[in-house]
């Protein structure tokens, strides 16, 4: 990939000048079939950019088996969770053939977006787009799937949707410490309240910005009959539509209030007008949507997880 010119599709946005710039950031890693490159578990500290070979990504699933989720192959990139959160890896990826790249350190990354980099900010959207995308993937999944954990379920109640509220946005909204700066957000936001069982968005929903939970939760699920298969719950300080807000998908799921709820609507134009005044708290701001994507698809692995742990267990108990 040292010599490619362009970035590859998934980290799509860059031009020559900054991609060559992300290139001299970058070293290289080579891993030979058979190995693992990374375990579940292990410290996230790099994320990883394939040139030729491929990866697999399994996670572990109840047994203490692993259930492969996706192949990592040519001009993709696995690990970026490093980049975006300081959890643990959320999979094991081993060489399925002779695998060779170049791998970007997390602290380095970090640091060089601190001041400023083109490249690490570029990085830093790209980066959200495909952590988003592939939690579109695995939502996908687990929708196609059609095994579930009972446990999962809930009674399925969509009603009409939120109304406007009165309640001061910004007052709640400072208390969220960990959205620096969101106070400055809200207040040009719509609130809103929505009841218990409101729907907020629905599967296939166009998206528009974001709602921001300021008060109670809401859930995100998957409508199986008269029941609702509960993958998400967004309490405060969570945004909910960050898939589609970045990676300009559809809604994938149905958004309902779990509880009574203050949520504010954060419209796509006025997102937009942000990126391009860039406020000195901008960069907090992506963090926390960094930070809150990656959470998601930590979630939704694990969810996936248990689905194929599910059907395999039938599957096994059908030839018994």
């Amino acid at each position: 990939m040292g010599e490619r010119a362009q970035a590859p599709a998934q980290l799509a946005g860059f031009d020559r000048e900054t991609w060559a710039a992300l290139l001299g950031n970058a070293s290289p890693f080579a891993v030979g079939a058979g190995e693992v490159l990374f375990r579940q578990g292990d410290h996230a500290d790099a994320l990883y950019l394939v040139e030729k070979g491929l990866l697999e990504i399994a996670a572990r699933i109840p047994g203490d088996d692993n259930a492969v989720i996706s192949a990592i192959r040519p001009g993709e990139v696995v690990g970026e969770f490093a980049l975006l959160d300081d959890g643990p890896r959320s999979a094991r990826v081993k060489a399925v053939e002779d695998t060779r790249g170049l791998v970007v350190s997390g602290r380095r990354f970090r640091a060089l977006l601190a001041d400023g980099s083109d490249w690490a900010m570029q990085l830093g959207h790209a980066l959200r787009r495909l952590v988003a995308a592939r939690t579109r993937q695995t939502l996908e999944r687990i929708v196609s799937e059609g095994h579930f954990d009972p446990l999962s379920l809930r009674q399925l109640h969509s009603g009409p949707g939120p109304v406007p509220s009165r309640v001061d946005a910004a007052a709640l909204a400072r208390g969220l410490g960990r959205l620096k700066g969101i106070e400055n957000v809200v207040g040009t936001g719509t609130l809103l309240e929505a009841r218990r069982g409101a729907t907020v968005a629905a599967p296939g929903d166009s998206q528009d910005g974001l709602f921001l939970v300021l008060r109670g939760a809401v859930r995100a699920a998957v409508p199986r009959g008269a029941m609702a298969e509960q993958v998400f719950v967004f309490g405060p300080g969570c945004f909910v539509g960050l898939t589609g807000h970045s990676d300009g998908g559809p809604q994938p799921l149905l958004v309902t209030a779990a509880e009574q709820a203050q949520l504010v609507h954060l419209p796509g134009h006025m997102l937009a007008a942000l990126e391009r005044e860039a406020p000195p708290w901008l960069p907090a701001l992506h963090a926390a949507f960094g930070r809150q994507l990656v959470q998601d698809q930590r979630k939704a692995n694990r969810h996936l997880g248990r689905s194929l742990s599910l059907a395999r267990f039938n599957h096994a108990g059908e030839l018994g």
